[in-house]
């Protein structure tokens, strides 16, 4: 499954194709959830429940083309309850929260009780789409299904790999990444530098603590020899942000403090031997984490004013999102620190990127300021750039929950 845009050339074929099309999946509007659950339940089918937003662009693809396709609708039509919500809007937020949807399109599978019983993230092409979307069908091969054989001690290689498969469709990246901990941490440590192992190990080994991943970090210069340094770059980064970016959530779960201290204190002596590319950039990234999970907020200010004197202007996302959640977590008179460092980057008005992440963030500090009306005109200037940008077929930075 992909999480980005479906490329120009696919977009184009897609459409064209949809020249021939005339049906598509007949979804329920925003419609009340309890009288879908009852409809469902009394068909004794499950619900396909599209959760999008009106500004993703991702959405928009899937709407446009997939879901209009004539196998799609058919297939669709005849087998579930469709139901289409805006998360931002009526019981949108609620459910929101209740099926914990954290990008979008997110595609789930519910059952008449309300039990979430697949999962996809991301846009795909129809056939992508309908292959995944068939697991739903078939309680073995869903993502919880797979789950439960996991838990229950079944940890051979074709149950392991198609459940860090199924995750990975359903963009849990930290519950992939411990099982991937598991699979990977079992093979002999030479084999994780053969071919078949490192290509798995790009796709699912997101797991700092594991002792595999800190072996191939070791041999870091070994694979970017046999690899290549770009490829193996790029991996090293994503993992590390990936666990920087769960490290915040970890401290704010109850009963993970403990998980949390030992996770940084194992990417601070990884990324202290210098072999991850950018350890000097993700040493702040996660001292940040580590201010903002434990509220140290005058120490969190000081960390990126330092940041901003810096003779090269870190990229727009490394201040403005730490600086949105401080708003979003921090007493209201630290939304003064965070709008100053906004105005640094107000007058980029060719980076797309940084004029949406700085609208967001004003429009942040203004509801929490509790001016209502400045914060709706900057909600609506957030709308208006996110759109302009998916016109151009760029991505978007996510919107932040405040």
């Amino acid at each position: 499954m992909k999480k980005v845009l479906l490329s120009a050339a696919f977009s184009c074929a897609l459409c064209l194709g949809l020249l021939a099309q005339s049906r598509e999946i007949n979804f329920k509007h925003d419609a009340a959830f309890k009288e879908v659950l009852a409809e469902a339940k009394k068909q004794n089918k499950l619900i396909f429940f599209d959760a999008y937003t009106s500004w993703c662009g991702p959405c928009k693809v899937m709407s446009n083309t997939v879901f209009k396709t004539d196998s799609v609708a058919d297939f669709f039509n005849q087998t579930f309850v469709n139901l289409k919500v805006d998360m931002e809007k009526g019981e949108g937020p609620d459910l929101n929260k209740r099926f914990e949807v954290n990008a979008y399109p997110t595609l789930l599978f519910i059952d008449g009780d309300g039990n979430l019983v697949h999962k996809i993230v991301g846009s795909a092409p129809a056939n992508e789409f309908m292959a995944e979307s068939r697991k739903a069908l078939n309680p073995e091969s869903t993502v919880y299904g797979l789950g439960r054989k996991f838990n229950a001690g079944d940890h051979s290689a074709e149950t392991t790999v198609a459940y860090m498969t199924a995750l990975e469709a359903a963009y849990e990246n930290d519950k992939m990444g411990e099982v991937a901990k598991v699979y990977f941490d079992a093979l002999p440590q030479a084999s994780l530098l053969e071919g078949k192992n490192w290509t798995m190990a790009k796709r699912f080994l997101y797991d700092v603590t594991s002792t595999s991943f800190a072996y191939l970090l070791s041999k870091s210069d070994d694979l970017a020899v046999k690899y290549g340094k770009g490829k193996v770059d790029m991996y090293f980064n994503q993992v590390f942000y990936s666990a920087i970016s769960s490290l915040k959530k970890a401290y704010s779960t109850p009963g993970r403090l403990q998980a949390a201290n030992h996770k940084v204190k194992v990417m601070e002596e990884l990324l202290k031997t210098g072999k991850a590319p950018s350890s000097d950039e993700m040493l702040e990234s996660l001292q940040l984490a580590q201010l903002s999970g434990t509220k140290q907020w005058d120490k969190f200010c000081d960390v990126i004013s330092s940041k901003l004197q810096q003779t090269t202007k870190p990229g727009a996302h490394s201040i403005l999102w730490p600086a949105m959640e401080m708003i979003r977590d921090a007493p209201v008179k630290y939304c003064v620190n965070a709008l100053k460092w906004a105005e640094q980057y107000s007058d980029d008005k060719n980076n797309l990127t940084a004029q949406i992440l700085v609208s967001d963030l004003r429009k942040m500090a203004c509801k929490k300021q509790g001016k209502i009306k400045e914060a709706e005109a900057f909600a609506l200037n957030s709308d208006s750039l996110r759109k302009q940008a998916a016109a151009k077929g760029r991505g978007t930075p996510q919107m932040m929950k405040d």
